[in-house]
């Protein structure tokens, strides 16, 4: 391996720089306030909000209502953010790993600014197409999430989802949700580089020419192992197919996403076979969603013939940051009100601290 690192330098620096290009052009800006946004929300008082207003969905999936903000989390927050907040509240004890292990079937998905942005507008110039991926794959979890809880028990009631618990401040939250993201942000894009890297090399190789010269094949290849770069070689396919490819890569995930999940439910040691197993049939429900979308569309196959937008046109006008600025704004305003026992005056908690003789 190393001599062939050292032979193929060249090819594998393309590859590194070809990453570095997306993480830095398409990743980053796209998830990484709505990562800081989906652990903000789970970290803070905002969670005990969303737990009671989300509270009929948690019950119709039989799942604690303290999975609010994960449910909220996997959204918006894009793939590794609802993993996060599901693997804190195993780790907590507030949610049971086999039930963990069910909700990362349909919480693990691509954010609206991956699939609106950084897909619809980058790739295929169309923010139409952004919102009918977001709208394929969120159904596509929705019945997956069904499907799984017509077969699971009825949860156990939740006193602590309603309860006053004892939370950080909201500095403290604000803090930890940024550093959480970066760190998620940083593994994304470490997954991202050498994935680009080692596909550059399988793709010169004479064995591999057939598939690169495909668009097709070289896109789902690609996409197998990397989403994003998969992704975004979908904006070199004909027709419809290329935003059916591409959705369905983003509902599988890849095998990158897959290796980020494990490496952020290690410690709450959650069960994976389900999520792994559950990628194809989120891909396929995905891929016949968007087949029945663009059939009543109305638009006609060679409107997506065409190359998308680029990348730097997505970027200068980011709406998806500017609208999780706001997110944030109106959460922690949420988070503002302190539990019972903080409103209490100081010197009162003071001396109910100090004991009795």
């Amino acid at each position: 391996m190393g001599a062939m690192l050292l032979l193929k330098s060249a090819d594998l620096g393309d590859g590194i720089r070809k990453g570095l290009y997306i993480c830095s052009y398409s990743v980053i800006p796209a998830l990484f306030p709505f990562m800081a946004l989906s652990v903000f929300i789970c970290k803070s008082a905002a969670a005990d909000f969303f737990a009671a207003a989300l509270r009929p969905i948690t019950r119709l999936l039989k799942i604690p209502a303290a999975c609010g903000g994960a449910l909220l989390a996997a959204v918006i927050g894009g793939y590794p953010a609802a993993a996060k907040c599901i693997s804190d509240l195993a780790a907590e004890g507030i949610l049971e790993r086999k039930t963990a292990a069910k909700m990362l079937c349909y919480c693990v998905n691509a954010g609206p600014p991956f699939l609106i942005s950084a897909v619809g507008i980058a790739v295929f110039g169309s923010i139409k197409i952004g919102f009918l991926l977001f709208a394929a794959q969120f159904l596509s979890s929705a019945v997956i999430a069904l499907a799984i809880s017509a077969f699971s028990e009825k949860a156990p009631k939740d006193p602590l989802a309603f309860s006053p618990v004892l939370r950080k401040n909201n500095a403290a939250c604000l803090i930890e949700s940024i550093i959480s993201a970066a760190e998620s942000c940083f593994r994304m894009c470490a997954f991202i580089v050498i994935a680009c890297g080692a596909l550059e090399l399988v793709f010169e190789g004479a064995a591999f020419s057939k598939v690169s010269a495909d668009p097709a094949a070289r896109a789902v290849f690609t996409g197998f192992f990397e989403v994003t770069a998969g992704a975004l070689a979908c904006g070199e396919i004909e027709g419809f197919s290329a935003v059916i490819i591409a959705g369905a890569l983003s509902s599988f995930s890849g095998i990158s996403v897959m290796l980020q999940v494990a490496a952020v439910t290690d410690e709450s040691k959650i069960p994976l076979a389900p999520f792994v197993i559950s990628r194809f049939f989120h891909a396929g429900i995905t891929a016949g969603l968007l087949r029945l979308f663009l059939a009543f569309s109305g638009d006609s196959v060679a409107a997506f013939s065409a190359k998308g937008g680029s990348i730097e046109a997505v970027l200068s006008a980011s709406a998806p940051a500017a609208v999780s600025l706001l997110c944030m704004a109106s959460l922690f305003l949420l988070s503002v009100v302190p539990p019972k026992s903080e409103k209490e005056p100081f010197f009162k908690r003071l001396r109910q601290a100090v004991p009795k003789k």
